[in-house]
């Protein structure tokens, strides 16, 4: 049995409702390429510029295999990026979740905060097991 970590897509949007993923890092859908178990997901808060601004962010996991459905976690931000920054630890999350390989998972995400975010780039990370 093998366990692997994969970026599963980048959320950069600055919306407060879902919109699938669409950064430059990975976009929604992500398909796998064997079976398998989803075991842990990381969120990592990044940044682009001094100006970013990430608080909460949340992510909706979608998947046809996926019992029940859609799984869901958060990340949060540290604040304003200006000097000095403390960057924010990631956030990991126990699941257990069967994959199928060519089986499409639907990935969305949206600020939940009613702060004005600015130029975010959050990772969402998978970890399988073969």
């Amino acid at each position: 049995m093998g366990k692997y970590w994969v970026v599963l897509g980048e959320y950069d949007a600055e919306t407060t409702t879902y919109s699938e993923l669409a950064g430059g890092a990975g976009s929604s859908p992500y398909t796998p390429k064997e079976s398998g178990r989803l075991v842990g997901l990381r969120v990592e808060v990044g940044g682009d510029a001094a100006t970013t601004l990430t608080e909460l962010v949340q992510f909706k996991l979608t998947c046809a295999t996926f019992k029940p459905n859609s799984i869901e976690v958060v990340g949060a931000g540290g604040g304003l990026r200006t000097a000095p920054f403390i960057q924010p630890a990631p956030r990991d999350f126990a699941v257990d979740q069967p994959v199928q390989a060519g089986v499409p998972i639907v990935i969305e995400a949206r600020n939940v905060t009613a702060d004005t975010p600015v130029t975010n780039s959050v990772l969402l990370i998978g970890c399988f097991t073969s």
